[in-house]
C-alpha cells in the first residue's frame, strides 16, 4: 500500500511532465507540417486558459492549444513507434 501512493505521488506527475512536454515539443514539429503553416501552436505556459484543442482571433491564424498540440505529438510519436516495431518484427 505505501509503495503505490509513493508511485502515485511521485512517478504519476512525474512521468506526466515528461510526456506531455516531449508530446508538445514533437507536436510543434507535426502540426504546421500537416496543416501546411495554416495552424499554430499556443505556447507551453499560457496563463489564460482556452476551452477546447483550437481558437482564433478574427483576422489571426488558428491556433491549437498547448494540451491539444501534446495530444497530436503523442499520437504522432505512437503512430511512428507503432510502424517500426511493425516493419521490424514483420520482415
Amino acid at each position: 500500500m505505501p509503495a503505490s501512493f509513493i508511485s502515485e505521488l511521485i512517478l504519476q506527475p512525474l512521468f506526466e511532465a515528461v510526456f506531455q512536454v516531449a508530446g508538445y515539443y514533437v507536436g510543434r514539429v507535426v502540426v504546421p507540417l500537416i496543416s501546411g503553416g495554416r495552424w499554430k501552436c499556443d505556447r507551453l505556459l499560457r496563463a489564460e486558459f482556452k476551452w477546447g484543442g483550437f481558437y482564433h482571433r478574427r483576422g489571426q491564424p488558428i491556433y491549437l492549444t498547448a494540451e491539444a498540440t501534446a495530444g497530436v505529438g503523442l499520437v504522432f510519436s505512437g503512430l511512428m513507434i507503432g510502424m517500426i516495431l511493425w516493419w521490424y518484427f514483420s520482415g
